[in-house]
């Protein structure tokens, strides 16, 4: 999915359905992250999140990939260059060095994918996973008529494929990876 042709409006957009509420679920476990210095992050578009990352934590270098030539331009400018190395690129077939990451950050994006797609790419950042490396999650979690509409937004303005929501949770745990802490919100829409 690539976001350039909403990319400057995108957080307006997020405000106008959400408030305040995704910006909460994406800085909510940071203060539990601090000590990481290899950092993954997939398809996080404005920057926003990656500022409250590195403001959070002041010794991780970032590998930040994302398809939206525009998006990535918008995280740059919010979140500079210092300890960011960004990538244009499909997170399906970037080139990951195995075991590089102690961090990975997937915000509202793993929901982007049908189930093949979800199954490969975990297993590549799986892959890409240092032995104690922790993945900080935010997601959609119930399926229905307001997930239904963003799905139908998102295919309409930037190609999305996928039209269901499919639960990454399992996914993870093949992978090695196990629940340690978790929150729901929004009347369980979204943790």
């Amino acid at each position: 999915m690539n976001c350039d042709p909403i990319a400057g409006a995108y957080r307006w957009f997020e405000y106008i359905g959400f408030g305040r509420a995704l910006k909460r679920r994406r800085e909510a476990f940071l203060n539990e992250v601090g000590d990481a210095r290899r950092v993954l992050v997939l398809g996080d578009g404005d920057g926003r999140a990656l500022a409250a990352l590195l403001r959070a934590n002041r010794e991780a270098t970032v590998d930040y990939v994302d398809l939206s030539a525009r998006m990535l331009e918008l995280a740059r400018g919010r979140a500079g260059s210092e300890r960011v190395i960004y990538h244009r690129a499909d997170a399906l077939t970037i080139p990951l060095a195995q075991g590089k990451y102690d961090l990975i950050v997937t915000h509202f994006f793993l929901d982007c994918f049908e189930e093949s797609d979800l199954r490969q790419l975990t297993e590549r950042i799986g892959r890409a996973a240092g032995p104690r490396a922790r993945w900080l999650v935010s997601e959609f979690r119930k399926p229905g008529i307001l997930v239904g509409l963003l799905y139908l937004f998102f295919r309409i303005t930037t190609g999305l494929k996928t039209r269901r929501l499919v639960d990454h949770h399992a996914f993870l745990r093949r992978c090695g990876f196990r629940l340690a802490r978790a929150e729901s919100v929004w009347f369980g829409h979204l943790s």
